[in-house]
């Protein structure tokens, strides 16, 4: 089975949004009575992460992590692209 390029992102896109939904019904249902407070973000500016977070260092190190990972994984599809359309350009036409 062939998958468009859009039908991939599109994909993508719902499942970050499910993810997104499940994960703020979690939060609301178990909240212990002593917790630890911290806000994170992370922003992806093409392959560039943007940190932001307050609260203890071991918290928000996670989020760095995935951000790390994200940003290798962006310049990856990046590569790869960029090939990709150089190999079909050059194919001649018949």
């Amino acid at each position: 089975m062939k998958l468009s390029v859009i039908g991939v992102g599109m994909s993508l896109i719902f499942i970050g949004f499910a993810l997104l939904f499940i994960s703020a019904l979690s939060c609301t249902v178990s909240t212990p009575s002593t917790t630890s407070t911290a806000v994170g973000g992370l922003v992806l500016i093409g392959p560039f992460p943007i940190f932001f977070g307050v609260g203890p260092k071991n918290e928000l190190l996670p989020l760095t992590i995935f951000g790390i990972i994200f940003t290798i994984i962006a310049i990856i599809f990046f590569i790869l692209t960029f090939y990709m359309f150089r190999k079909w350009s050059q194919k001649p036409e018949i």
